[in-house]
């Protein structure tokens, strides 16, 4: 009962942050749209590189699901390969970004990051006990 129930907030957090990035880089293409003269290059960025950070964050999930359930030295190499893995596939988007003409590389950059802002938000900064633990004073 109580794996149902994690697994329930596990992929809540997911949706949320998904939900979130979707949010975040939608007002980004917003603001392009208003402020620059060409849009398109930045808004291709945006979908390209949103589309790859919600990849890796899926595979980081799947990764450490398994990882979890192998022996100590076999979730090392299996978490390693992964993340390493995970590098080569932004590391392809990020040359592709560069080389393509209709793909703004800021864009791709801001949409790829977007997950990391969305997670400190969401998990840390509406943390109560994180301000509180900020602003205690420590007596020894």
């Amino acid at each position: 009962m109580k794996i149902a129930k994690t697994n329930k907030t596990i992929n809540k957090t997911q949706i949320d942050v998904i939900i979130g990035v979707l949010i975040l880089n939608s007002a980004a293409a917003i603001i392009s749209v208003i402020f620059t003269k060409e849009p398109m290059p930045i808004i291709m960025g945006l979908v390209f590189g949103t589309i790859i950070s919600i990849l890796n964050f899926r595979l980081l999930y799947l990764a450490l699901k398994k990882a979890v359930n192998l022996p100590p030295h076999k979730a090392q190499a299996y978490a390693s390969s992964k993340y390493f893995m995970r590098y080569v596939v932004t590391g392809v988007v990020l040359f592709v970004a560069i080389r393509a003409e209709n793909i703004n590389v800021l864009g791709t950059i801001f949409a790829l990051i977007s997950i990391k802002m969305v997670i400190l938000k969401t998990e840390l900064l509406n943390s109560k006990q994180f301000f509180v633990n900020i602003f205690k004073r420590r007596e020894e």
